[in-house]
């Protein structure tokens, strides 16, 4: 009788012991459950995410040709162009350790420069007896006014702000997570 007691003991506190543990192990874990690859999948749903924007109204002239009234012809335009900018999400690089989780995002890229085609104005137009405007003029034109926006960015920091806004976009997108008992950590780094 003495043996079934103890036996009987013996598995009550092997029992508790395993029920303790669990509940411990509980108590620490995040009440939410994130793996890298459904956050991962979050982030590819935005895909492109464009966290800067520049409205820029740019001049540009055209010349072509080298003998004025006979062959030589010209033009200004002035355009308004919206630069864009920002971070393709669906290249971070997402990991989750325990209740740590690192987002690495890619460096931040130009978008596009799209100019309005209602805004252009031309100005200071010349006249060439044997080289008549044509529709290659407009397309060199905006081909120069593209040039002009896109070198215009880099001056501006455009990149960095889109970098920045980038990350308070993430940590915001996981707030949610690193609030109350059993949070994650988030970290938001650059590649």
């Amino acid at each position: 009788m003495k043996k079934i007691a103890l036996a009987v003991a013996a598995v009550a506190l092997v029992a508790l012991g395993v029920f303790g543990t669990l509940a411990v192990q509980r108590t620490f874990q995040p009440s939410v459950s994130l793996s890298s690859t459904s956050i991962q999948e979050q982030l590819s749903n935005c895909s492109e995410l464009a966290t800067a924007k520049l409205d820029y109204r740019g001049l540009v002239r055209y010349e072509e040709g080298d003998i004025d009234f006979i062959n030589k012809k010209a033009f200004s335009m002035v355009y308004d162009a919206e630069v864009r900018a920002g971070v393709d999400l669906s290249q971070a690089h997402v990991e989750v350790s325990g209740n740590a989780v690192t987002v690495t995002l890619p460096a931040p890229q130009m978008f596009g420069v799209e100019i309005d085609p209602d805004s252009i104005e031309f100005y200071d137009s010349s006249f060439a007896l044997f080289n008549w405007e044509s529709r290659e003029d407009t397309s060199e034109a905006l081909k120069l006014a593209q040039s002009d926006a896109e070198g215009k960015v880099d001056q501006t920091g455009m990149l960095d702000q889109a970098r920045s806004q980038a990350h308070s976009l993430v940590e915001n997108l996981l707030s949610p997570f690193t609030e109350g008992e059993g949070s994650y950590e988030v970290r938001v780094v650059d590649a």
